[in-house]
């Protein structure tokens, strides 16, 4: 009974860390996608980058994670660890959709890739920035007015 008792607490342990895991991971590739036309295409690669958008934002500091973190970390691990699987399933399955539209000649192919690339370069550049202007206040360069001005010049679009 006691053998009993002790594997039902590990099923549902585990349970328990799989159902709190967010987000979901895509799949990479799906049978329907070279029957896609280039309308539908280009959809599916605004979906793949909204789930990535979506995967990202799993691993901030949300309600969520904190509540999973203070109450439950292993969810809050395995939240993190499924983000960034999610987050590399999104970006394959992008490259995989991208390369059929360069093989049907879907115009604007090159344009949506070049389109992500840039939107991911300014995302590591924005952070870097910030990084650095963080790095200076703590330094001391940096006064916390100095600091929240440049902050708020970097944020701008």
């Amino acid at each position: 009974m006691k053998k009993f008792k002790i594997n039902l607490f590990l099923i549902f342990f585990s349970m328990l860390i799989v159902a709190c895991a967010k987000p979901a991971v895509v799949a990479v590739t799906l049978p329907e996608d070279q029957n896609l036309n280039c309308n539908q295409l280009e959809d599916a690669v605004a979906e793949a980058q909204h789930i990535k958008r979506k995967a990202e934002r799993a691993k901030e500091g949300t309600g969520g994670n904190i509540s999973r973190m203070m109450l439950f970390w292993p969810a809050w691990a395995k939240t993190l660890h499924n983000a960034d699987v999610a987050i590399e399933a999104a970006d394959d399955r992008t490259f995989h959709l991208i390369n059929i539209m360069k093989k049907k000649n879907c115009k604007g192919a090159d344009n949506i890739n070049s389109e992500i690339k840039k939107i991911e370069n300014n995302q590591v550049n924005l952070a870097e920035q910030l990084r650095d202007l963080k790095d200076m206040f703590d330094s001391g360069v940096l006064t916390e007015e100095e600091y929240e001005m440049a902050k708020q010049k970097v944020l701008k679009p």
